[in-house]
C-alpha cells in the first residue's frame, strides 16, 4: 500500500460537502469552506447558520425538507456566500447515522451555468438562423449527424460489452453452496451497475456481502468491481487457520483499502454477514439498509443493522460487528435501498413488514421462490416494472442442525420494526 496521508482524503476531496444534524453542521471539508468563502469555526457547530448561509426562508425550508424528509435523488437551492454572492447549488444528500439523523450533504456549483443558460440560448439561435440561410449547411448537418450516429453506436457498443462483463462478473452458480440455500437478483437500472455482491464458502462457515455504490454509470460500475475484488481477497483469507473471523476488523482494513482506490470521492454502503458452523450469524452494516431475519414461526421479520458510516470516506473509523443465533429454516433477506424507494400510487415507501409471510419459511418453498415472490410484489406495489435505481436482492436459508441458543447480541445494533436473474 502506498504512503499516503489517509486523514487529510476527507479534506482534499474536490467535492464540497458536509455532514449535519437536525440542529448543527458537524464537519465540513475544505472544498465546501473555499465555495461558500466561511472560516471552519463560522459554520461548524453553529446555531443559527441557515439564517445567514441562505438566500431566504424558502430555500432554508426547502434544504431541510429535501435532507430530512424528500424522497428525491437531488434538489436545486440558492445559498449566499460570505461575501454574499448568490450560489445556485445542486445538493445530494446520505443518512449515514439512521438513529440520529445525521447526513452527508454534497454541494455541485450550477451557478455559471444558470447565469449563462441565456447567453447560450442565444448562441444557439443564432447558430441555427445562420446555418439554415448558408447553401451548403443541410449537407454539412446531415454528415455531421452520421458521424455522431457512428461515434454514437460505437460507445453504446462499448458499453453493451462492459455491461456484458460485469454480469458474467456478477453471476453465481448458487447451487454450489452447502451450508445454507441462497438465491439472488441483479439486475442494473442503466447499461452499468453500481451494486455488488460476493460470496464465499469455507466447510466451517458462509459469508456474503451485498453493497451500492454512489451513483451511477463506469465509475459507479468500475468502483463496484473494485469492492468486490477487495471482498473476495478477504473472503478467501478466511480459509487460513490463523486468520481473524472479526467482520469490523474486515471492514477496517477493506476501508483503507478502498480509500486507495476512491481518495474519499466515492463511497459504498454494505451489508456483511458471516454465518459459523453453529448457525451463529456475525453481521454489520455500513450505511446500508438494515438485515430483514423471519424466523420460521414468527409472524413479523426483524431488522438488524448496525449505525456505521459507509467505505470509502471516512478514513479513521473502525468498524464493528454484532451477532444472532440462527436456526435452521430461518430466512435472511438481503437488499439494497432500490426495493425500499418503491412507492404505491399515494407515496408510501415498500414495507417489508408486508412481505413477511412471503420470505417464511414454509414447506415446497425455496429461496428462489422468497425472490420472485419479493420481487413481483416490488412490481405490483409501485405499478411499474422499471426499476428506479439499481436492485440486487438475495435470500439466504439456514440449513443444517444450530447450536444451543446463547442469546442474541445484538441489542443495541438492531430494531425490531412492524415495518435480469443474473444469477440463478
Amino acid at each position: 500500500m502506498s504512503q499516503i496521508d489517509l486523514t487529510a482524503l476527507w479534506d482534499y476531496s474536490p467535492i464540497p460537502q458536509f455532514v449535519m444534524d437536525r440542529s448543527a453542521i458537524r464537519q465540513i471539508n475544505g472544498a465546501c469552506l473555499a465555495l461558500l468563502g466561511y472560516e471552519f469555526d463560522e459554520l461548524v457547530d453553529v446555531e443559527g447558520w441557515e439564517e445567514f448561509l441562505f438566500s431566504s426562508a424558502t430555500q432554508s425550508y426547502k434544504f431541510f425538507s429535501f435532507v430530512f424528509e424528500g424522497r428525491r435523488s437531488h434538489m436545486d437551492v440558492e445559498f449566499r456566500s460570505r461575501e454574499k454572492v448568490l450560489l445556485y447549488l445542486r445538493i445530494e444528500r446520505n443518512l449515514i447515522v439512521p438513529d440520529e439523523d445525521v447526513y452527508l450533504v454534497a454541494l455541485t456549483d450550477l451557478t455559471e451555468i444558470r447565469e449563462d443558460s441565456e447567453a447560450m440560448q442565444a448562441g444557439y439561435d443564432e447558430f441555427v438562423k445562420v446555418t439554415t440561410e448558408l447553401e451548403g449547411a443541410l449537407g454539412t448537418i446531415e454528415k455531421q449527424n452520421a458521424l455522431l450516429e457512428t461515434q454514437q453506436q460505437t460507445l453504446q457498443n462499448e458499453l453493451n460489452l462492459a455491461r456484458t462483463v460485469q454480469t458474467q462478473l456478477f453471476t453465481r452458480d448458487f447451487s454450489e453452496f452447502q451450508r445454507v440455500r441462497i438465491a439472488g437478483f441483479y439486475e442494473a437500472m442503466e447499461n452499468l451497475g453500481g451494486d455488488m455482491w460476493e460470496f464465499y464458502e469455507t466447510p466451517g462457515e458462509f459469508l456474503a456481502v451485498i453493497g451500492d455504490v454512489m451513483g451511477h454509470g463506469v465509475a459507479a460500475g468500475l468502483i463496484s468491481i473494485a469492492a468486490k475484488t477487495l471482498f473476495k481477497k478477504h473472503f478467501e483469507t478466511l480459509s487460513r487457520p490463523e486468520a481473524s473471523r472479526d467482520l469490523g476488523q474486515m471492514c477496517t482494513a477493506l476501508n483503507l483499502e478502498l480509500l486507495e482506490i476512491t481518495h474519499g470521492n466515492y463511497y459504498i454502503t454494505i451489508c456483511l454477514v458471516r454465518v459459523d458452523a453453529e448457525n451463529r450469524m456475525h453481521y454489520l452494516t455500513c450505511g446500508h439498509p438494515p438485515l430483514f431475519v423471519v424466523r420460521e414461526e414468527a409472524k413479523q421479520g426483524k431488522l438488524l443493522y448496525t449505525s456505521q458510516p459507509m467505505l470509502g470516506i471516512f478514513p479513521e473509523v473502525v468498524y464493528e460487528s454484532h451477532s444472532v443465533q440462527l436456526r435452521p429454516k430461518d430466512r435472511v433477506l438481503m437488499y439494497t435501498d432500490c426495493l425500499l424507494e418503491s412507492f404505491d400510487p399515494e407515496g408510501n415507501a415498500l414495507d417489508l413488514q408486508n412481505v413477511t409471510s412471503m420470505i417464511r419459511y414454509a414447506p415446497q418453498t425455496t429461496p428462489d421462490h422468497v425472490v420472485d415472490r419479493v420481487l413481483e410484489y416490488r412490481q405490483q406495489y409501485s405499478g411499474s416494472s422499471s426499476l428506479p435505481d439499481d436492485l440486487a436482492v438475495v435470500c439466504i436459508e439456514v440449513a443444517g442442525e444450530a447450536a444451543e441458543d446463547p442469546g442474541d447480541q445484538d441489542a443495541s445494533a438492531g430494531t425490531e420494526s412492524e415495518s435480469s436473474r443474473a444469477s440463478r
